[in-house]
C-alpha cells in the first residue's frame, strides 16, 4: 500500500506531449490548432494531472493561457486498482484490530474516493476557480485567472 500512495505524490515526469495533445483534442472533440494558437510542452507535472503554457487568439491578439490535463487513465486506474487495493486493506484491518474500527478506516477510504473523483473531475475544479474570482473581484491583492468555458470539455 506504501508503494500505492507513493504514486500519488507530486513531482512526477511528465506525461508525453503527443498524448497530452490527444487528449485535449479528443475531449474538446476538435483539432489543437483550432482549440489553441500555441500548445507547449509541460511546465509542471503532479499525480492526477500535469499543465502546460499555450498561447489562445482572440480578435487578432494572442494571450498566454494554462492548459492543464489529465494523466492518461488516471481515473480508471485510480477507481479500479487503488481504490479495490484501500478497501481490500481496510476491511481486513478493521476485522482484526480494534484501533482500526475505532478509526473506521473504510469510511476514511470512501471520503478519500469521494474527494480524489472530485479533483479529476476539471469542470468543478473550473467552477471553484470562476467562484472564487467572483467572490474576490473587489479585492486588489487577489488575481484570479478567468476560466476559458470555450475550452473547458463538458466530460473530461
Amino acid at each position: 500500500m506504501a508503494r500505492d500512495l507513493e504514486s500519488l505524490q507530486d513531482k512526477l515526469p511528465p506525461f508525453p506531449q503527443d498524448e497530452a495533445e490527444a487528449m485535449i483534442a479528443a475531449s474538446l472533440e476538435r483539432p489543437l490548432a483550432q482549440a489553441f494558437a500555441s500548445f507547449g510542452p509541460a511546465v509542471a507535472a503532479a499525480s492526477i494531472a500535469q499543465v502546460h503554457r499555450g498561447e489562445v487568439e482572440r480578435d487578432g491578439t494572442r494571450r498566454p493561457v494554462a492548459i492543464k490535463v489529465l494523466r492518461p487513465n488516471v481515473a480508471s486506474r485510480f477507481l479500479r486498482r487503488d481504490l479495490t487495493d484501500f478497501f481490500f486493506v481496510a476491511h481486513k484491518a478493521e476485522i482484526y484490530s480494534a484501533e482500526a474500527r475505532r478509526l473506521r478506516l473504510i469510511e476514511v477510504i470512501n471520503t478519500m474516493s469521494r474527494s480524489v473523483a472530485m479533483e479529476m473531475d476539471l469542470r468543478l475544479e473550473a467552477a471553484a476557480l470562476s467562484e472564487m474570482a467572483e467572490n474576490t473581484s473587489n479585492d486588489p491583492d487577489f488575481r484570479i485567472p478567468t476560466v476559458d468555458w470555450d475550452r473547458t470539455p463538458t466530460t473530461c
